[in-house]
């Protein structure tokens, strides 16, 4: 099963692009369920842009499941100390 993710507008205003954003939720290397906007389901994925990225070249992609039922990815960007630690899961 192919898993569909939306990208919105916002995810895209660091300069990931939409391949990328998808790889790096699909293959991730670590998540963490956070709190979201009130009673969507929010996830935190941290992982590579493509495959063969340097083990540094991190994405951090922030994910909900909307009332429509289809998850949608509303924020991307390189990496920051943040979420720094779900890289070691």
């Amino acid at each position: 099963m192919v898993m569909e993710i939306e990208i919105e507008q916002s995810a895209r205003k660091h300069g990931c692009a939409d391949n990328e954003i998808r790889h790096a939720v699909l293959h991730s290397i670590g998540h963490e369920q956070i709190e979201g906007y009130g009673d969507e389901m929010t996830v935190v994925f941290v992982g590579q842009p493509h495959p063969g990225a340097l083990p540094d070249n991190l994405l951090e992609v922030i994910v909900s499941k909307w009332q429509d039922g289809q998850l949608h990815a509303f924020h991307a960007m390189p990496l920051t100390s943040r979420w720094q630690h779900l890289r070691y899961q």
